[in-house]
């Protein structure tokens, strides 16, 4: 009896796990990530405790070590923010990610320096070298009139991992802010041009998974990208929000790493037939536990003694300029009202008091939250740390970024520009203003009202306003006079946008200043940086 039942126990096996065994093994993929590095080549922060890219190159190969079918990925705005960029235009780390990552998203800080430039650095014409070879994507940019850089940029890419197809698509986000005219002019509407390349790569190239590396923001891969059928995962960038838990929208995973190469993420999912499951998620630190790549060791060397020999930078990554008691945040509190931020106090106060020291005109300054990117750490600042707290802009014989300038705004003028700078407050921080000399209240529960309607209503006598509240508007402590007219203090770039906006100053100068100067010089002068947040602007909703 019981050999008659091992018999047939044996020969169940051989019948029925020998299917179970001969089965396909459902395909594991792990995806490592990260975004908005912003040329942070050399580590952030007190003792260089955050980041770095040895640190990152030593976690990559560590993780595809560990882990079978592994794809890196940088969704974007690789570059402008350090001097390390400002010094060799980006073409060393594109080299460096080379042996990182399998493609990159362009963000829209790739296109600062304008078309042209980023063929030289691709190319390698600028930087000297050979062509990068990294895989670069963008499906939302139309190349047909730069043949040349068409060849290094793909709306959609093929990779062939474990078995599996992986299709990838890259987008970039649409937003007038960002791009000079004639860049934005090629862009086209991401949503679309994403369906497009999940169409071919669904159809025509047959792959088992598809991937879009985004640069578009939270918001819009959650409200818009998520609804594009055809892509699985959406690799997030532009935002630089830390998402420790992935976001599921519309049956699509959605991650993103945050910011400055303070982390890498890794994402693994299972992959059967079409269905595609996550298996595990989380957002690996890059700080002093993580120890260097010493092979990039030498090369990191020669890109640090080639800016610090630069007369235009001199020893900013070493000379004290301040001191900070604690850190001076760029980003509020969302669980407080204040909608100031210690830094934005600091750097408006510092384009004020700099402008009108320099003899020009400046009832109050303004700054918008997204030219100011990155936070002072507590302890000593040096000017890497400064560059870092205000990056944006490139001028080719200082080495510098944005200028300043101040134009001359009607009072009704200025209420309908801090309506525009709080419409998206819910969704994005990016337009909202940091001042000094002015103070506002609004109400972010309140519906925000068009400009034009806005000035229609106050001009007719209409007592109808949209979320700030015009009587709360003060200049140095005095009720605004919207038929007055005020000097505003502001950066190049900001009037740029209020000029695109319709909202024509009566007169501007430009002042010749560079903001990181000014800021530099003001911190230089208060030593000791005490800033806090003081209430300067509010949301709070009216009684």
């Amino acid at each position: 009896m019981g050999k008659r039942f091992l018999r047939l126990s044996v020969l169940l096996f051989l019948v029925f796990g020998t299917s179970v065994l001969s089965a396909p093994p459902d395909k594991v993929l792990t995806i490592l990530h990260t975004s908005d590095t912003h040329s942070a080549l050399f580590p952030l922060g007190p003792q260089d405790k955050l980041g770095g890219i040895a640190r990152m190159s030593t976690l990559v190969k560590m993780l595809r070590a560990k882990n079978e079918n592994v794809l890196a990925f940088h969704s974007g705005d690789v570059f402008v923010g350090s001097f390390e960029f400002n010094k060799y235009l980006g073409y060393p780390e594109l080299k460096i990610m080379e042996g990182l990552y399998d493609a990159m998203c362009l963000g829209n800080h790739e296109f600062d320096l304008g078309l042209e430039a980023l063929l030289g650095v691709v190319s390698g014409q600028i930087g000297g070298g050979q062509p990068v070879a990294l895989p670069i994507l963008c499906a939302n940019v139309n190349l047909e009139g730069m043949p040349a850089l068409k060849n290094f940029v793909k709306p959609y890419i093929v990779k062939l991992v474990g078995g599996l197809k992986v299709g990838l698509i890259g987008v970039v986000n649409t937003d007038p802010l960002n791009y000079a005219p004639e860049v934005y002019g090629l862009l086209s509407d991401p949503f679309q041009a994403a369906g497009q390349a999940a169409f071919m790569l669904r159809n025509v190239e047959r792959a088992d998974i598809v991937l879009c590396l985004s640069h578009l923001g939270k918001v819009y891969d959650v409200m818009g990208l998520s609804q594009v059928p055809g892509i699985d995962i959406i690799i997030g960038g532009h935002s630089h929000d830390a998402l420790f838990e992935p976001i599921y929208a519309n049956g699509k995973i959605i991650v993103q790493a945050g910011e400055f190469g303070h982390y890498l993420g890794e994402l693994t999912v299972k992959v059967e037939g079409t269905r595609v499951d996550l298996v595990r998620h989380r957002l690996h630190p890059v700080d002093r536990r993580t120890g260097p790549d010493y092979t990039l060791g030498p090369l990191l060397r020669r890109l640090r003694l080639g800016i610090v020999a630069d007369p235009r930078f001199g020893p900013v990554y070493e000379e004290g300029i301040a001191r900070a008691p604690w850190d001076l945040e760029e980003k509020w509190d969302p669980a407080r009202p204040e909608r100031d931020t210690p830094l934005g106090n600091l750097v408006a106060d510092a384009i004020r008091t700099e402008v009108t020291a320099a003899g020009f005109p400046a009832d109050f300054a303004l700054e918008a939250n997204g030219y100011i990117a990155y936070k002072i750490h507590k302890g000593k600042v040096v000017g890497n740390d400064i560059l870092k707290s205000v990056p944006y802009g490139y001028d080719p014989a200082s080495g510098l970024g944005f200028k300043l300038d101040v134009v001359l705004l009607a009072g009704l003028q200025i209420l309908a520009g801090l309506e525009y700078s709080v419409s998206m407050v819910e969704y994005a921080d990016d337009a909202s203003m940091q001042a000094s000399g002015l103070t506002f209240d609004y109400d972010s529960t309140k519906a925000p009202m068009e400009p034009e309607q806005l000035i229609y209503n106050l001009t007719h006598g209409i007592p109808e306003w949209g979320r700030v509240n015009p009587y709360s508007i003060k200049v140095m402590g005095n009720p605004i006079n919207l038929a007055g007219t005020y000097w505003v203090a502001l950066s190049e770039q900001l009037h740029k946008f209020l000029l695109a906006n319709g909202l024509v100053p009566y007169a501007e100068m430009p002042t010749g200043l560079f903001e990181y100067n000014v800021v530099r010089a003001y911190m230089s002068r208060q030593n000791v940086l005490n800033y806090g947040i003081e209430g300067r602007i509010v949301d709070k909703p009216e009684l």
